[in-house]
């Protein structure tokens, strides 16, 4: 039996549409603000706290309505501000409660977690739709042969020669191939594949870095201005991209505006010249060779945004590297940005808030519907507040701590050793919950609604390996990305049971013998990415979280149309039977649940629905 609940865990408000009568609002637009509140809560006024133009302000919320279970409150908004902040003071016979994105408490708090509300936000329409498929292009599949890289044909700096290795052979360790070992996968192999990823389901590809470099990574790169040879050049990205057009499918680029490749033309021109046109593009101490790189390694370069002429070759000028490739004939729909967190930042040098502020207004001027989504496996809140980027590879938002419950401790010493601040202890549902709140609520909802979401990725072990090789907890992760709010996004290979620890071990060649996939996982991607593609509660619904409790975690999808209820139990024990609380959620005594995986039924009872026999990896996907 989960832990009573006291009445506050039924007061409820998101960014939604059942909340939010418009939740993108225009300049000047009065909205209607909603919140749901028990019908047996001791509550005579709730006030909507607001701050316009900095000075507080409390309305009145009128009663307007109730049903078996809860109260709604409503009140009108008007935006004045580019982001209005708010939360709800609701008085009750108890004392004052303050319910903001974090929850209710007694104590108040900085604005930093109120709900807030952005006027004329750009969002891309298509990311409610979409589901997107990473992949690593050396890996995917060789499209053709003609343009594998040939045995030695370059050195790097710590005299590793270019290696062509049979399709499916480990990758070679860093220290064994430095980074020089190919397979021949490239765009051509991309588009031959487009079918078998159709029928998976997905509708937008995010691709590693494709420009020209000389790695198989290619985060060095060396011409922004052209698509790699041995990718297939230019012309293999037009090809994709009149594909992708056929099938109905976005496409979104890698760019690393962080730093260079050392074999750069712009960093090359500076080292040969320090009053070359290039030279301010770098930081050098000491002219040529002592220059600043990322995080030590001269192989990359680091840019230096206090150049004005960089600024203007990154993003500024109509032939800029972020603008280009969104016209004809490529017209790509978005751009992760690599080290989004490091960026523009040097010392007593910070203009990483000015510069994304500046990427944001010259790319969104030539298409508003460009995805902006950086790397950043730390705190992104404050680069997503509508003025930067449209989203981070939500790490810490949705990932790390779903990793850490999922496998039962931090990343083990098979994967990482002599890291004493490893966490072996399991992470419990509580704190899952938590953390996924405390990032949740930093952020605007419609912010929220575009974060990037993934279980694994190429800079991190699989999913199948972080959870050790147990199948039915990789399924738990896969429905939580797939019904969780954001974008989610498969890395390739996932779908169909691959493993991998850290990179280069988690960028394995794809596996195209289909006796050696798992059909079972494969087939519950599919049904789960055809469940997301349809569902409003998924594409368009609130948010709430319903319990955590250890092993247990259950949370709430709704929309107007359509209410989904994710149940899921890693374990490891066990469970017999439980009770789980549903009426804090506006559930109904009576009301009938079905779930999605197995057809079974379960009706509320008491406010709670009884489960039985929960194992470790058990899914729950309720609707009613």
């Amino acid at each position: 039996m989960l832990a009573q609940l006291h009445w506050t865990a039924g007061l409820h408000h998101d960014g939604s549409e059942l909340y939010v009568s418009n939740p993108l609002p225009r300049s000047g637009e009065t909205v209607t603000i909603r919140l749901r509140v028990p019908m047996e809560a001791p509550v005579r006024h709730v006030f909507l706290r607001t701050a316009p133009d900095g000075e507080e302000n409390l309305t009145a919320m009128r009663r307007v309505r109730e049903d078996s279970v809860a109260a709604w409150w409503e009140t009108g908004l008007t935006i004045r501000m580019p982001r209005t902040t708010y939360r709800f003071k609701v008085m009750s016979s108890e004392g004052a409660y303050w319910y903001n994105a974090l929850g209710a408490s007694r104590a108040d708090s900085p604005d930093w977690f109120d709900f807030k509300l952005l006027a004329d936000f750009a969002a891309p329409s298509w990311l409610e739709d979409a589901v997107f498929y990473q992949i690593f292009p050396d890996r995917f599949y060789n499209g053709d042969p003609s343009n594998d890289v040939p045995p030695g044909a370059w050195t790097n700096q710590r005299g590793f020669a270019t290696t062509l290795r049979e399709w499916g052979a480990p990758p070679l360790h860093w220290n064994e191939g430095g980074g020089l070992d190919f397979y021949g996968g490239d765009l051509q192999g991309i588009t031959h594949k487009l079918d078998y990823l159709h029928d998976l389901g997905v509708t937008a590809l995010y691709l590693n870095p494709i420009f020209t470099a000389y790695s198989n990574h290619r985060y060095d790169t060396a011409d922004y201005d052209t698509v790699d040879p041995y990718l297939g050049g230019n012309e293999a990205l037009v090809e994709l991209r009149q594909a992708l057009d056929r099938a109905g499918m976005r496409l979104v680029l890698d760019v690393t505006p962080n730093h260079t490749g050392y074999k750069h033309t712009w960093f090359t021109a500076a080292q040969a010249d320090p009053h070359a046109p290039t030279a301010d593009y770098f930081t050098f101490y000491r002219h040529p060779d002592d220059y600043e790189s990322w995080l030590g390694h001269r192989s990359l370069a680091k840019l230096n945004y206090r150049s004005e002429r960089l600024r203007e070759a990154m993003y500024g000028a109509p032939d800029s590297v972020l603008r280009r490739w969104l016209r004809d004939p490529y017209r790509i729909d978005g751009w992760r940005l690599d080290v989004a967190n490091m960026t523009a930042r040097q010392g007593m040098q910070q203009l990483d808030h000015k510069i994304w502020r500046g990427i944001r207004r010259a790319v969104k001027a030539d298409n508003p519907e460009v995805y902006l989504f950086g790397e950043n496996f730390f705190d992104g809140t404050p680069h997503l507040q509508g003025d930067e980027l449209d989203a981070v590879m939500n790490y810490q938002g949705f990932t790390i701590p779903l990793w850490h419950w999922l496998r039962g401790r931090d990343l083990p010493d098979d994967f990482v050793h002599g890291r004493e601040w490893l966490d072996p202890h399991p992470l419990p549902a509580e704190a899952v919950s938590e953390q996924w709140t405390r990032f949740r609520a930093a952020v605007p909802w419609a912010v929220a609604r575009q974060q990037f979401n993934q279980l694994g990725s190429h800079d991190t072990p699989r999913i199948l390996s972080i959870v050790g090789g147990d199948t039915a907890l990789l399924k738990l992760g896969a429905a939580l990305l797939l019904t969780f709010p954001g974008v989610p996004c498969v890395y390739y290979g996932d779908e169909i049971g691959m493993e991998g620890l850290f990179d280069p071990d988690n960028r394995r060649c794809m596996r195209w013998d289909e006796n050696t996939w798992d059909n079972d996982v494969r087939g519950h991607y599919q049904r789960l990415i055809a469940l997301r593609r349809q569902s409003s509660a998924l594409r368009q619904g609130g948010f709430q979280m319903v319990a955590a409790s250890d092993g247990l975690l259950a949370y709430l999808r709704q929309s107007p149309q359509q209410r989904l209820l994710l149940v899921g139990y890693r374990g490891p024990e066990a469970l017999p039977y439980v009770e789980l609380p549903l009426r804090h959620a506006g559930y109904a005594d009576g009301t009938r649940l079905t779930d999605f995986f197995t057809g079974a039924d379960f009706t509320i009872r008491g406010g709670a629905v009884s489960l039985e026999n929960l194992t470790a990896g058990t899914t729950l996907l309720l609707e009613g």
